[in-house]
């Protein structure tokens, strides 16, 4: 059994609490509720890989969105085996924040699989090219466009990362 802690990334309201609201209890609420500090959900999961089954627990920190107090972040950060990063498709900024977040993630903690949800995907039309994004790091192993109300990308982003861990845990 392998317990593991992986933290969602991405500045306020884009949909950090919304993912695993809909990961870990199959459920969506339009009201926003803004994090402060952190919370600690998880999930149990059995994963195949080399023909064996390992049981795990998944410890997802869901922290608050961009703050100017790095060394709390830094803090939360530590520990983890993976990052998800979150952007909001209908905000360009929380876009143009991913680099600045990968980067924090990596100089908490080098070499460990990073996940981009791009986020609200029900709310857009415009396609966005997302495989540019994969070139901003070597630790970026999957893109999606998600959407917690649809429930559209949010187990398949989930359950890679968990895939990643667990290969790297074995």
């Amino acid at each position: 059994m392998f317990n593991y802690k992986i933290v969602l990334v991405g500045d306020f309201g884009v949909g950090k609490t919304s993912l695993i609201k809909r990961y870990v209890d199959n459920s969506f609420s339009d009201e926003y509720k803004s994090s402060i500090g952190v919370a600690i959900s998880k999930k149990l999961l059995s994963t195949l890989v080399n023909d064996k089954t390992y049981d795990s627990t998944m410890m997802i920190w869901d922290i608050e969105g961009k703050t100017d107090f790095k060394p709390i972040l830094s803090h939360y950060l530590s520990g983890a085996k993976g990052f998800i990063i979150v952007a909001d498709l209908t905000r360009e900024n929380t876009i143009n924040s991913i680099k600045e977040h990968i980067e924090l993630c990596e100089k908490t903690a080098s070499n460990l699989p990073i996940c981009i949800a791009f986020n609200k995907s029900d709310l857009v039309d415009d396609e966005i090219e997302l495989e540019s994004f994969r070139n901003l790091s070597s630790n970026v192993i999957a893109l999606f466009k998600t959407s917690a109300k649809d429930d559209n990308g949010v187990s398949e982003l989930f359950e890679i990362l968990n895939n990643e861990i667990i290969k790297r845990l074995v």
